[in-house]
Parts: C-alpha cells; sequence; structure tokens
C-alpha cells in the first residue's frame, strides 16, 4: 500500500511538471470517452431492464405467420387463455392493447394514452400502486365488469397535481364513465419503448370500440400484445418447448385460425419497439458501439505515441532510477500508474461531456407530440462501462511505453552522455500506430460521409406523396362522446370550414398518413382464390380515406379511378389498391373490377376501382408492399387525420386549423398538429439517418483530428531525433531539397498504407450495414475519393509541417549537439 501511495504521488508530480502534455493527452482520451459514454447510454437507455421485479423473467409471446408479408405479432383472447392453462412454464400471461382516446374530468378533455389490459397485467409485472388500489387478476375480462381506470404517476402529478383524493372520483374515457381506482407506481411508464402511457383500463372497457364485439371468443381478432413471466429456474428454450407443444395442440383444435401460427419466446428486451425488429436493433448498436470503441482505440494510439515520446525524453531519468536499485517490474508499475491516473483524468472529463451529449440528442425532435419518453440517462450500468472503459485505456496506452522504459532503463544510457540512442525499435511500433491511426480515421470519415449522403437521398427520394406543404391535424370526436352520426357531420362541417380558409388548397381525411404512426391491417379473402389446406389468409395493410385524400397527397392513381361522392354506405363496397397489392395478387391479370373480401371467403365482396401508386409506408427502408384503401363511408372510424394542402407556410396556418376545431366545439382535444415535414423528421422518417450522421460525422472528425494531431507529433519526433543526421548530410553537401525528400517520405509512405488500409476497412463495413443506407453503396465513390483526397491532404500538411522545419537546420548547431 506504501509503494502504491508513493507511485500515485509520484504520477501526480510527472502530471503536473509538464501541464501541456497532461492537458493534451487527458483532452484527447476524454473526447474517446466521451464517445463511448454517449453512445452506450443511447443504447443502454434503449435496453434499459423494466423497473419490475426480476426483469429477466419477462418474455414477448410473439406470433409468426407463414409467408406474412405484415406479420402477426399479437395473440387473440382465446388463444392467451390457452396459454395460461396448457403452460406449466410461466408464472403469468398477460397482454395489452395501446389506446389513443380522450379522457374528461370536470368539463375538460385531453389526449389520453393508454392501454387496455387483462387484469393481471400490473400485478404479473409486479408493480406496485403510488395511490389507491391496481386492477386484481380476471378483474376486466368479462363483459359488463364496472369501467376502472388507473393512472400513471407521471400523468398523476401532471393532470391532477398528486392530489390523492382523485381517487374514486368519475371521469369520462372516450365518452364512456370510468371510476379512477388507483395511481401505478412512479418510475413506470408502461411496456411500450419509447411510449409514455398515461392509464391503464380494464379489457372489458375495450367492446366500446368497433370491431372489438368478439373479442373474448374470436381466434382471428390477434389484437394482444402478450407477455410472460418465466417461473425461476425456467430456461428460455424449455419455455419455447412448452409453447411449441401448446400451439401444436391448438392448431390442430381450431386449424381454421391457428394452423401454421407459431409462437415464439422472446427476451422482452430484444423485443423492442416489437419482435419484427428484434435483429435490427442490436446490428445498429453493435455497428455505433464499435465505431465508437474505434474512436477510443484511436485516442489509445494518439496517447500512447505521447507516451513513447516522453518516455525517451525520460530515459536518462529512468536510468538513474534503474541504478539506484529500481527494478523493472517497480518502473512498469510507475508508469502504469501514470498512465491509469492521466485515463481517470480523461475519464471523468470525457463522461461529463458524453452526458452533456447524450442530453443534447435526447432532445431531438420526434416528428410527435404524443407523450414520448427516451430515457438516455447515466446509471450504474453507464458508469461501470465508461470506469471499465477509462481502466481500459490507461492499460492500453501505459503497458507498452512502460516496457520499453523498463527494457531502455536497463542500457548504459548515463554512460551515453545523454544521447538518443537507437530508436528503431520505437520507431516502428510508432509507425505502426500511424498506419492505424490513418486506416481507422478514414474508415471513420467514410463511413460518416456515407451516413450524410444516405440523409440527403433519402430527403429527395421518390416517397409516392408530396410531404410540402401539408399540414396534419388528429382527432377523434369519440373521446368526447360523439356518436357515429355527429361525428360524420363534424368532420363535414370542418373540411368545409378548412377550405374556404386563405392559403388552402386542398384538404382531405385519412385514418393515417404515410410513415405515420398509426395502421391497421386485415385478413383479406380474394374472390376465386381458394386457401390451400392449412394456409392463412394474407394480413394486408388499408387506410380509410376520403374522396379528396389522393389529390391533397398527390398520391397518382395510375389506373381507374379514385373514390368519389358515389361511393356511400349505400353503394357497392369499393377499395383502391396499390402497385405492389396488384402485383402480389394478380401478377398476370387486370385488377380492376377484381374482387377481395376482409369479412370471410364468403363475402360481402370488395370491388377494385383504381390502382394507385406505391408510398413509402413505415420509413425509408420499406419495401413495396399490398396496400389498399376504403372509402371512410363504407368504413367508419372516429379517429381521423385532415390533411391540409397549402399554398402559404403550412405553420402559419396552425392557428386558423386550432381556431377552426374549437369553434365547433370547445372540449374537442387535438392530440397532434403539425407540418407532415415535422413527422417525416421523427422515428419513422429522417431521425435514424440524422443520428447517424450525426454521430457518425462526430466520430469521423475526432478519428482525423486525433490522427492529425498524432501523425504530426510522431513526424516532429522523428525529425528531431535526427537533428544529428541531417546536420552531418547537410555538411556533406546535402540540398534543403533532400532534407525535405527525408523526412516528408517517411511520413508519405505510413499516410499511403494507411489509406489503403482505411479503404478496404470502409469497403467491408459498409457492406455489413447496406440495410441502413439508402442509395448509397460499398463502391459509392462520391463519397470515397474526395474524404481520402481531404485526410491525405490534411495529414501530409501534418507531415509537411516539421519537414520543412528540419530544412531549417544550422548544420553547426546539429554538429555540435550533444
Amino acid at each position: 500500500m506504501r509503494t502504491l501511495r508513493r507511485d500515485i504521488h509520484s504520477a501526480i508530480r510527472q502530471l503536473l511538471k509538464y501541464p501541456a502534455f497532461t492537458l493534451s493527452a487527458a483532452l484527447t482520451l476524454a473526447l474517446g470517452i466521451a464517445t463511448n459514454t454517449a453512445i452506450f447510454s443511447i443504447v443502454n437507455g434503449w435496453l434499459r431492464p423494466l423497473p419490475v421485479a426480476s426483469p429477466e423473467q419477462l418474455v414477448v409471446l410473439a406470433a409468426q405467420q407463414k409467408d406474412d408479408a405484415v406479420g402477426v405479432y399479437y395473440l387473440s383472447y382465446p388463444a392467451l387463455v390457452d396459454f395460461r392453462k396448457q403452460t406449466d412454464v410461466f408464472s403469468d400471461v398477460f397482454a395489452d392493447q395501446i389506446g389513443f382516446g380522450g379522457l374528461s374530468f370536470e368539463g375538460k378533455a385531453e389526449p389520453f394514452v393508454f392501454s387496455y389490459v387483462t387484469g393481471n397485467f400490473l400485478s404479473g409485472l409486479a408493480i406496485k400502486p403510488a395511490a389507491g388500489r391496481l386492477l386484481l387478476p380476471q378483474e376486466g375480462e368479462h363483459a359488463g365488469d364496472a369501467p376502472v381506470l388507473v393512472l400513471s404517476y407521471a400523468y398523476w402529478q401532471k393532470r391532477f397535481h398528486g392530489d390523492p383524493g382523485i381517487v374514486g372520483k368519475q371521469v369520462r374515457l372516450d365518452g364512456q364513465p370510468a371510476v379512477i381506482i388507483g395511481v401505478a407506481q412512479k418510475d413506470f411508464y408502461g411496456v411500450h419503448s419509447g411510449v409514455e402511457l398515461s392509464g391503464y383500463a380494464p379489457l372489458s372497457m375495450m367492446l366500446q370500440e368497433a370491431n372489438k364485439a368478439g373479442l373474448w371468443t374470436d381466434r382471428s381478432q390477434r389484437i394482444l400484445a402478450t407477455m410472460a413471466r418465466l417461473k425461476p429456474g425456467v430456461t428460455l428454450r424449455k419455455a419455447q418447448s412448452s409453447l411449441d407443444l401448446v400451439s401444436n395442440r391448438m392448431a390442430l383444435e381450431y386449424p381454421k385460425t391457428d394452423d401454421g401460427i407459431k409462437v415464439n419466446a422472446v427476451p422482452e428486451r430484444l423485443a423492442r419497439p416489437v419482435p419484427r425488429l428484434a435483429s435490427a436493433i442490436p446490428l445498429i448498436s453493435g455497428l455505433f458501439l464499435v465505431l465508437a470503441g474505434l474512436v477510443l482505440l484511436l485516442a489509445c494510439m494518439n496517447v500512447a505515441n505521447l507516451l513513447l515520446v516522453r518516455m525517451t525524453a525520460r530515459r536518462q531519468e529512468l536510468s538513474v532510477r534503474s541504478a539506484l536499485g529500481a527494478t523493472g517490474r517497480l518502473l512498469i508499475q510507475q508508469m502504469l500508474t501514470e498512465s491509469l491516473m492521466l485515463s481517470l483524468l480523461g475519464a471523468t472529463a470525457g463522461v461529463a461531456l458524453g452526458i452533456w451529449a447524450t442530453n443534447a440528442i435526447g432532445a431531438i425532435n420526434l416528428g410527435t407530440k404524443l407523450p414520448i419518453r427516451l430515457d438516455f440517462g447515466f446509471d450504474w450500468r453507464v458508469f461501470i462501462y465508461s470506469l471499465i472503459a477509462a481502466l481500459f485505456t490507461g492499460f492500453i496506452v501505459g503497458a507498452w511505453p512502460a516496457i520499453r522504459a523498463s527494457r531502455s532503463a536497463a542500457r548504459p544510457v548515463l554512460q551515453e552522455g545523454g544521447r538518443s540512442g537507437p530508436a528503431g525499435g520505437r520507431q516502428r511500433i510508432r509507425s505502426l500506430l500511424i498506419v492505424a491511426q490513418v486506416a481507422g480515421s478514414l474508415m471513420l470519415l467514410i463511413i460518416a460521409a456515407r451516413f450524410v449522403r444516405s440523409l440527403g437521398q433519402a430527403q429527395h427520394m421518390a416517397l409516392g406523396f408530396e410531404p410540402a406543404h401539408v399540414i396534419n391535424i388528429m382527432l377523434d370526436p369519440h373521446q368526447v362522446g360523439y356518436d357515429e352520426t355527429r361525428t360524420t357531420e363534424f368532420y363535414r362541417e370542418l373540411e368545409n370550414r378548412v377550405r374556404a380558409l386563405p392559403g388552402v388548397k386542398s384538404a382531405s381525411l385519412s385514418f393515417s398518413v404515410p410513415m405515420g404512426s398509426y395502421n391497421d391491417a386485415r385478413q383479406i379473402y380474394i374472390e376465386d382464390a381458394p386457401l390451400a389446406p392449412g394456409q392463412h389468409p394474407p394480413l394486408v395493410l388499408f387506410n380509410r380515406i376520403d374522396e379528396s385524400y389522393f389529390t391533397t397527397m398527390q398520391t397518382p392513381v395510375l389506373r381507374g379511378r379514385p373514390f368519389t361522392e358515389i361511393d356511400n354506405e349505400s353503394a357497392p363496397l369499393v377499395a383502391v389498391i396499390n402497385q405492389g397489392m396488384a402485383l402480389k395478387y394478380w401478377p398476370n391479370a387486370d385488377p380492376l373490377g377484381k374482387r377481395f373480401s376482409i369479412k370471410s371467403a364468403s363475402g360481402p365482396f370488395i370491388q377494385i376501382v383504381g390502382v394507385a401508386q406505391d408510398t413509402k409506408l413505415f420509413g425509408f427502408f420499406s419495401a413495396p408492399m399490398p396496400y389498399f384503401y376504403v372509402p371512410f363511408k363504407q368504413n367508419y372510424t372516429a379517429t381521423r387525420i385532415l390533411q391540409t394542402r397549402t399554398s402559404v407556410a403550412p405553420e402559419s396556418l396552425e392557428p386558423m386549423l386550432e381556431r377552426q376545431v374549437q369553434a365547433l366545439d370547445p372540449e374537442m382535444p387535438i392530440s397532434d398538429l403539425q407540418t407532415m415535414r415535422e413527422a417525416m423528421a421523427g422515428g419513422n422518417g429522417f431521425l435514424i439517418f440524422r443520428l447517424g450522421a450525426v454521430l457518425t460525422a462526430a466520430m469521423g472528425l475526432l478519428g482525423l483530428v486525433i490522427a492529425t494531431v498524432g501523425i504530426y507529433g510522431v513526424v516532429s519526433f522523428a525529425a528531431g531525433q535526427r537533428t544529428r543526421e541531417i546536420g552531418v548530410r547537410m555538411a556533406l553537401g546535402a540540398s534543403r531539397g533532400n532534407i525535405l525528400n527525408l523526412v516528408f517520405s517517411q511520413g508519405i509512405r505510413l499516410v499511403f498504407i494507411g489509406i489503403a488500409i482505411g479503404l478496404a476497412a470502409a469497403f467491408a463495413l459498409t457492406r455489413a450495414m447496406t440495410n441502413l443506407l439508402v442509395g448509397v453503396t460499398a463502391t459509392d465513390l462520391t463519397t470515397a475519393v474526395p474524404i481520402t483526397l481531404l485526410l491525405m491532404t490534411i495529414v501530409l500538411l501534418a507531415c509537411y509541417v516539421p519537414a520543412r522545419r528540419a530544412m531549417g537546420v544550422d548544420p553547426i548547431v546539429a554538429l555540435r549537439r550533444d
């Protein structure tokens, strides 16, 4: 312990003795550690366990239907009951479905994002009440059960200021009376990634919604996001075997609905945001962690180079220590202590910078006014990760210089009179480090440039609609108790008022918009195309729209016609399909006039009257998929989005649109009011490109700075080490050009070797991340060539400056040196 204290005191003295070296090294490490802290905080925030007891026991029961392009990830209520009763590997099986509604209390209504839940949902998660009580097992799982409501802690504080007296009060949820029975615990925000729920209602209240009448018995109504808690000691493999057994049993018993359906047990953290993206999240997380690790590695190599240079300058001091009895082990221990102190200093600044960067990223606009919660906060996992990074950094940057120093100390340096002595081995190590720095920096810069180019490509790619000059406003009159007749009249009057506003070119209504968060799907039965035994009808996404939708969104109807006023409730059922649906189900025939049903194989059938252009639905990565449109007058829903195309800046019309809504009903809540461009800036739009571009650009620039400083330092030090040699050459007649070439050529070789390696690495990494880029390939020269030239120019300049300085060496002074 005494030796350790002595080493620490000595390390502090050395760091204070050379403040310029300490500051530059610590800052370099701080930037590397800050990058890793920020990236790990984001990954940790996304994959952070739920704040419940034993979160590792939670699994998502994800259904998978063979040959289904959309995917069925939910279970029906009867299937949920079967898994409850017929499996012995779970202590609880529970489910929920997100609802978007309105909560009215004392005459004031506002948007309310909540979950319909089974009675055991909160108890299965082991949630505790902060006030009142929670739902009881089986509560709300029978028709006619009392309508009750549990509030989230955050909503309780925001809307009711934490008043415990709200428990027992009656409110109206979507116009339906309900009694508040309790408040959930403080740190629980729901189980849906990024969404901050405001409350929890029993499943029985869902029966008030359209198309939910068969909830308790209809096995085709797969609408429940289902989770289960593993019993202690039960492995995931054993749970999967039990699920397979029950699934096979249900397939035999209910072949029409359950044959061909496989249910997988997915660890809850890997099922975010939905099971179908489980493979993408680790890929994206791993990519950015690797890039951040590369920045840290570049920082380590740079500081290691600085330490090698510094150790060379301290050879005489270390030889004195050795002569006075210090062993190689003690010298290594002393050098490692100094590097660890340096890394801890850098880590302190790095963590602070990383937290600041993480908070800045968390404040990015997600393109929605719904309650979104991104928790990238600092916790013990981030602390442990940063501490390990600091210790790893200290060991990496200090180990090799310490070993070299201990070996050098054993040489008779004192007899050399302070000459620099042989440095070939040290120079080779430094050269290798520079090659690695150039290669790593070039790879980071090329990846960053390709993310930036991908963002540009995404912003100009064909979407199938025109987002400019469109403003969206989401409404749901059902939230304040409107029936179908009153809702229809409200929307009719609102459209008329909006179309009369100055600056409005057109207005339309739809249930969802492209790149939005709301979508609906139905199984379709194609007329005269019977299903094979064991085959299920495909699930196809669709949208409810009015007659002006295609005009407002500027989505071309390529064949046939759009909807008109005559497509009402008394007319034959009609649909407009997209190109993807036409190609998928009628590849060799004209789809116009063909019919399909969303009810059953026997009808009622919907006739296709038009084919519209494909649009991007879920983001820029989404491939064209089958999709169809039906008129509102034949497929009612209260929730609708009003799209308004303007001839002026759409933001300028926001206040007027709000006034028109309030004029029709002052209590009508507005869930989301934003331009289409703002909506596309969110999670389904440009967000991943913006994050990728910002993060990789920051890491690339850091790598460039680190590599440039490292190259300058090494070439400058090498030139200084060869001062005597340069003096001899100049005394023997070498020209200034010869000296420039002598020093400069060494740096050039290192740069070109590093560039070659960096280009190969960038090519390999781009191929691995092809699915994350739009319009950019691994061989894209428009990014590789200019970035390579930029890096080459900067690092060659870093080589040129010390080489030019070497040209000015006075031969007489150089020969007198040492």
